[in-house]
């Protein structure tokens, strides 16, 4: 896959200004990426295959926000290249005002800090309080390593909130304890930023398929269902940072299920 296939797409959500940046891919085998999945479901993919990660940069007017910071650099050949592509759209590091953490995978955080310090300086760090106490005690992980760097520049949340006029996170747990959801409005438009509670559109109608690094399935699956009617209900555009580029589309209803219907870049 060459990375530079993929330039960084632009939308906007009301008042808004949204990019869409690629971070670049990462490999994984199927048995982990669709775990409890049926094979005629996922017979298209190879067993071993590149996996997208997307994420998304909001321009309020006011305020400079990420949704996740990327693997970094340091750590895939194929990944790490949010901060090039933040370069590309003439943003440094140090414009950044918030970063949102949607849960503490290392392909969310690792971007983050390098050397122990924050890549993004000047941001709060927002993170669900029950995902930072998880990581912080995982002490020989690479996750409480890079959150633990951001320490100084980290707000704690424990109640779904408002962090910016139209701008909201919503605790989604089962991917991890502390997962959140996006969820942005403005001026009659809806973004939903799903994070990593759906893993391909292949598995739309399966709710019960889930990236192996989940830690409470069961609790995924009623989040994942919920999420789907809140999308439908809401009429609400989707991101999914681990669909195909550039992960935008909505869930409609196809039969007695849901379909995925992309928005293409």
């Amino acid at each position: 896959m060459d990375l530079n296939n993929h330039e960084n797409v632009h939308i906007r959500v009301g008042s808004m200004d949204l990019t869409v940046l690629s971070d670049g891919v990462f490999p994984v085998c199927k048995d982990f990426f669709f775990a409890e999945t049926p094979e005629e479901m996922i017979v298209h993919i190879r067993s071993e295959f590149q996996a997208p990660i997307n994420f998304l940069f909001i321009d309020t007017g006011e305020k400079k926000i990420l949704v996740d910071g990327g693997f970094g650099e340091e750590y895939l050949p194929k990944s790490g290249q949010l901060l090039k592509q933040l370069k590309s759209e003439r943003i440094s590091p140090e414009d950044i005002h918030t970063v949102i953490i949607t849960h503490g995978h290392l392909d969310h955080i690792g971007g983050l800090a390098y050397e122990g310090h924050p890549v993004f300086p000047n941001a709060l760090h927002i993170i669900r309080e029950e995902e930072w106490n998880y990581w912080m005690e995982q002490k020989e992980t690479k996750e409480c390593s890079k959150l633990a760097a951001l320490k100084d520049h980290i707000s704690l949340v424990s109640s779904d909130i408002e962090i910016h006029p139209g701008i909201f996170l919503q605790h989604t747990p089962g991917h991890t304890d502390g997962h959140l959801v996006v969820s942005i409005k403005s001026e009659g438009s809806h973004l939903l930023i799903a994070s990593d509670i759906l893993n391909d559109p292949s598995t739309i109608n399966h709710p019960t398929s889930y990236i192996r690094a989940e830690v409470d399935p069961e609790k995924g699956m009623l989040t994942r269902k919920s999420f789907m009617k809140q999308a439908y209900n809401q009429s609400a555009l989707v991101f999914a940072c681990h669909y195909p580029f550039p992960g935008l589309g909505y869930i409609e209803k196809e039969n007695k299920g849901w379909k995925w219907s992309p928005v293409q870049d």
